[in-house]
């Protein structure tokens, strides 16, 4: 029997990922506030945030004093947005209720810009905060190709150079613990802030850019500055 004719439901566990874009406005904005860091002695020894990632990058740094206050503003409100919006989808999903109001969603600053080079990667690691996304601002399309004509990717049946992985749970038969995705300018995913991911290295003589932010709701939020002060807020 192929086609069932009788009702019957299907139950999904584990969680959610959301996958959309930010607009050209803002994905303006957070380029020229990574390239404004990097381009400055000062803040490019101030904002360096290597200490504080997973990630084995030569140049990582937070946002701090990057953005004029108008285009800061700009930046928060649409990720804000979307950060709620991930929410209500998650409770649309999972038919729980998760959705957290837009008015409650707090970004956990600073958030940080990371410069990627060939054989540079990010470990499988987990965020802070109740929700966390990732942005691709930049992404060179010899990196992709490269699991399509590379010696060492083409004939694989797991092609990954460049690739952001999630993972969650264990491997029980007929079940999916992982997924895999080729990032593309402009995309940014929003997960579970402790869902572990992490970034495959290319070998490309290219570099991408990337950003990442951690959110949470107001309730979490204050329980973390009573526990570490405003100080932990950047």
């Amino acid at each position: 029997m192929t086609n069932l004719t009788r009702p019957y439901e299907t139950f999904i566990l584990g969680p959610v990922i959301m996958k959309t874009v930010i607009s050209d406005h803002t994905h303006t904005i957070l380029l020229n506030a990574s390239n404004k860091v990097r381009k400055s002695k000062k803040l490019k020894l101030k904002n360096d945030y290597r200490k504080n990632l997973a990630g084995n990058l030569t140049e990582e740094y937070n946002f701090n004093n990057a953005f004029t206050p108008q285009a800061e503003k700009i930046v928060d409100d649409e990720l804000r947005a979307l950060a709620a919006f991930f929410t209500k989808t998650v409770s649309n999903v999972q038919k729980r209720h998760f959705e957290v109001p837009v008015k409650d969603i707090v970004i956990l600053k600073p958030g940080w810009v990371n410069f990627m080079k060939p054989g540079e990667w990010n470990p499988q690691h987990t965020h802070t905060g109740s929700i966390s996304c990732v942005i691709f601002l930049k992404v060179p399309p010899e990196i992709e190709a490269e699991n399509r004509v590379s010696e060492l990717s083409k004939k694989s049946n797991t092609p990954t150079a460049g690739r952001i992985e999630f993972n969650y749970g264990e491997n029980i038969g007929f079940t999916k613990t992982g997924t895999m995705h080729p990032p593309r300018e402009k995309d940014i995913y929003f997960f579970s802030a402790r869902l572990n991911h992490l970034v495959y290295p290319f070998k490309s003589k290219v570099e991408r850019v990337s950003v990442s932010y951690n959110f949470a709701d107001k309730t979490y939020a204050e329980s973390i500055l009573e526990g570490q002060g405003a100080a932990a807020w950047g």
